[in-house]
């Protein structure tokens, strides 16, 4: 059961890349939008629906670690706490800017919500890069541990990644301009994706405190060859590809780093009283979890229009 458990937190690690990352990057994209009132009350209404469900995952991933790998879970929150901060933080900020938006008419109001929504994105998805990058290499303590080159690294490759896969998902909802502007920065942003992955791959072995898995091979490979279908899916509209690809590769980056820390992991794994209690009570509500994510991709599997309601 450990094996499965494992397995469990890669899997919600890797929902909450898939199912928050595009919020996340479609947040970015608000930055390039400054002077389109209009696009940007697009964007927030196709994040709206999506991004507390996309949030769960990352809750129930800390949850779940801190209960089936407790040593794991103190060594890493302990030795990047810093980090952690800075994440919770960007979350505060990415909320806030959501709910309070549309508070008041003023344009001015509105454009600094968006503003502080779009940096809140970005440093949200780098800390959590920031995290990944340093929980491979068995992290140490002080900043300039922190800011190691693999973990600067994999925050770069995370906010170009989400930043993609932000483009991919606009492309997916929107219509018109915003449609064509997303799919245009989705052209533009794949191949430095694609060479980000490439390149935080191949110096996995050298960063990573296990020394390389082959395990982490196929989901390692698995994202450049996604972004590489995605790529000329932007190109030819076909955005349900891009998206499926972006989507993917997004998964495929957490389960890579899970794959090279796996040992470490289980060295730290909780006793079986603990570990056969949570399967019974918890493990059924995965799938749950899942379908409740299917059915909201159905409700909202509509292109959006002037009268979609923006939510927020």
């Amino acid at each position: 059961m450990e094996i499965v458990w494992l397995l469990v937190v890669g899997l919600l690690l890797s929902g909450w890349y898939a199912l928050d990352g595009f919020a996340l990057g479609a947040g970015m994209f608000l930055a390039v939008l400054r002077g389109d009132a209009r696009g940007r009350r697009r964007v927030v209404a196709a994040i709206g629906p999506f991004f507390l469900a996309g949030e769960v995952w990352l809750i129930a991933f800390a949850g779940v670690l801190a209960v089936t790998f407790p040593g794991a879970e103190a060594a890493l929150f302990t030795a990047l706490y810093p980090v952690i901060v800075v994440m919770v933080a960007a979350w505060f900020v990415r909320d806030l800017g959501m709910w309070f938006r549309a508070r008041r008419p003023e344009p001015g109001w509105q454009r600094r919500w968006e503003t502080a929504k779009a940096v809140a994105s970005a440093v949200f998805a780098a800390a959590a890069g920031l995290f990944l990058g340093n929980a491979v290499q068995a992290p140490g303590g002080g900043v300039l541990w922190w800011l190691n080159p693999y973990a600067l690294l994999a925050a770069l490759a995370t906010v170009a990644l989400f930043g993609l896969h932000g483009t991919a998902f606009l492309a997916l909802r929107a219509t018109g301009e915003l449609r064509e502007r997303a799919r245009q920065a989705g052209g533009r942003l794949a191949p430095v994706v694609l060479v980000l992955l490439v390149v935080l791959l191949a110096a996995a072995p050298l960063a990573s405190a296990s020394g390389f898995a082959p395990l982490a091979l196929a989901p390692g490979l698995a994202g450049p060859a996604a972004v590489a279908v995605a790529w000329p899916a932007f190109r030819k509209g076909r955005d349900g590809v891009a998206f499926a690809g972006t989507a993917l590769a997004a998964a495929c980056l957490p389960l890579t780093a899970g794959a090279l820390m796996a040992g470490r992991l289980l060295e730290g794994v909780a006793g079986a009283s603990t570990i056969d209690q949570l399967t019974m009570v918890a493990l059924p509500i995965v799938p749950f979890l899942v379908a409740a994510q299917a059915v909201l991709w159905w409700v909202h599997r509509h292109r959006l229009s002037d009268r979609s309601v923006t939510f927020f």
